[in-house]
């Protein structure tokens, strides 16, 4: 596949190789990374050559850049004195990360014809799903801390179903988007996935997740049979290599999803109320011939662990990493993954 060149122009030149170093780390980016920090090299360079998509600082940039056939220009705003606002314009002094959301965010809105994005490595994308009827068992810190964990053996998404996750709060940040609009994207415009993944997409030690629901209510009405399409587009288009689906009851067709996993975790404790429960959704699953979740699934007793780390960008410190290395990784590797 041919990539489109983003051109990046800014006379700051500790900042515009950092940006490009960033771009070009992320798999799958669908532009060929330019940098220019002289004016006369980027105009020589961009009259013989088609760029796509140019991010100029606000400093760099001169009327005469409006000029070229560039279809999408925005700005790299510094101190808001560029009096041309009908270009976009991006807060230059903010994480790599952000702005890269940000362009792929305004590209996608913007581009007509996005063109194929293909995978680039040939690695099967393993779908992980952590389950339990039993509440308040550490789901949700297993799912964070094995997702962290993986993500030091290959590219790892992690998506959460909860209906009150709680954690925009947990890692004090704010989200302006989140599943339920992927969701929505994918149903709308499909061929536009991998671009809008790399808008919306967090990363946390390493690992990348789309942010919960904010009202959970908006997927109400997305089946199991969809999700399960988004997956497999999800693997097709990008270089994610595990995907941990940290899953709930509020998730409609929660079997169907189920039954898709490679691996399924269910966290169980012994008292007589959880092991009811167990007992209950296994039986359930019989009745509704859903019996290969239950040969696929493991469970896990976990241990008392006596300090769990206080930040979720720690855990891969800890009694729980420890365990999941001597314990969850030997299933996972030998089995096959």
């Amino acid at each position: 596949m041919n990539k489109r060149i983003l051109a990046v122009f800014d006379g700051e030149e500790s900042y515009a190789y950092r940006l490009m170093d960033f771009i070009s780390e992320k798999e799958n980016v669908p532009f060929e990374i330019h940098v220019f920090t002289k004016a006369d090299i980027f105009f020589s360079y961009a009259e013989k050559e088609e760029i796509e998509c140019l991010l100029i600082s606000e400093s760099a940039y001169q009327q005469e850049v409006e000029k070229l056939k560039i279809p999408h220009i925005i700005i790299l705003s510094e101190n808001g004195n560029n009096l041309n606002r009908a270009l976009c314009h991006i807060n230059k002094y903010q994480s790599c990360e952000n702005v890269l959301r940000e362009v792929m965010e305004y590209y996608t809105e913007k581009v007509q014809d996005s063109g194929p994005v293909l995978r680039v490595g040939t690695k099967k994308m393993h779908i992980i799903g952590i389950y339990t009827p039993v509440g308040r068992c550490l789901q949700t810190t297993f799912s964070l801390t094995l997702g962290q964990m993986l993500a030091r053996r290959g590219k790892t998404l992690y998506l959460n179903f909860e209906a009150y996750s709680g954690l925009g709060r947990m890692l004090n940040r704010t989200f302006k988007s989140d599943i339920a609009d992927l969701a929505y994207y994918f149903s709308c415009a499909r061929e536009k996935l991998f671009y809008r993944l790399e808008s919306m997409v967090e990363s946390i030690n390493g690992m990348d997740f789309i942010p919960p629901a904010e009202v959970y209510h908006s997927l109400a009405g997305i089946r199991g049979a969809q999700w399960v399409d988004l997956f497999r587009e999800i693997e097709r288009v990008s270089g994610y290599e595990y995907l941990i689906l940290d899953l709930s009851d509020s998730l409609l067709d929660l079997w169907e999803v189920l039954q898709n996993c490679d691996h399924i975790y269910t966290i169980v404790r012994e008292d007589a109320l959880a092991e009811a429960k167990i007992e209950q959704y296994e039986r359930a699953l019989e009745d509704m011939q859903y019996g290969k979740i239950t040969e696929k699934t493991k469970k896990w007793n976990l241990p008392i662990f006596r300090q769990l780390p206080l930040h979720f960008g720690e855990l891969t410190y800890g009694e729980l990493a420890g365990y999941i290395k001597k314990e969850i990784f030997p299933d996972l590797f030998g089995h096959g993954l």
